[in-house]
């Protein structure tokens, strides 16, 4: 995997911002789709550059430029649909949550329909703003690092 050009500064930033993006997105309708509670939904860097990192890894041997994008999307929505789960395991247990139908409806990529793909893109000026302001040089140059020392091992 090229580190230096799928986690460069520019990209990073786009990818997080995006990443971010989906992941409110999705968890704002799974939260308001089953009246939960309101939870936490920040995301947290370092879980999101992972998968984000493992997502590239996953699509290496793909036509990674064409598809990308969806997978993203789709791995967003599983990260959100699964801290949504760890945070109602009650609900979830006594089954008011259908956990198995949201994670078919976003593997077959229904989750994301035309309306909240336009939400996403008008979030994703502002999510590039913030993501510019914490992912400077410094960062971006340990973010690499980081990768790079994971994959010698």
């Amino acid at each position: 995997m090229n580190i230096n050009y799928y986690f460069s500064k520019d990209n990073i930033i786009n990818n997080i911002a995006k990443y971010e993006t989906y992941y409110q997105v999705a968890l704002g309708i799974l939260i308001s789709t089953t009246n939960k509670k309101e939870i936490d939904q920040n995301i947290q860097l370092e879980y999101a550059l992972g998968s984000i990192y493992e997502l590239i890894k996953d699509l290496e041997n793909e036509n990674i430029d064409e598809i990308f994008e969806i997978e993203l999307q789709k791995q967003a929505a599983m990260d959100a649909l699964q801290h949504f789960a760890n945070e109602n395991i009650k609900a979830v247990k006594n089954k008011e949550i259908d956990i198995e139908n949201n994670v078919n409806i976003i593997n077959d990529n229904l989750f994301f329909n035309d309306i909240l793909l336009e939400i996403c893109e008008n979030s994703f000026p502002t999510q590039i703003k913030k993501w510019q302001t914490i992912i400077n040089d410094e960062v971006s140059d340990s973010i690499i690092k980081s990768l790079e020392s994971l994959e010698e091992k």
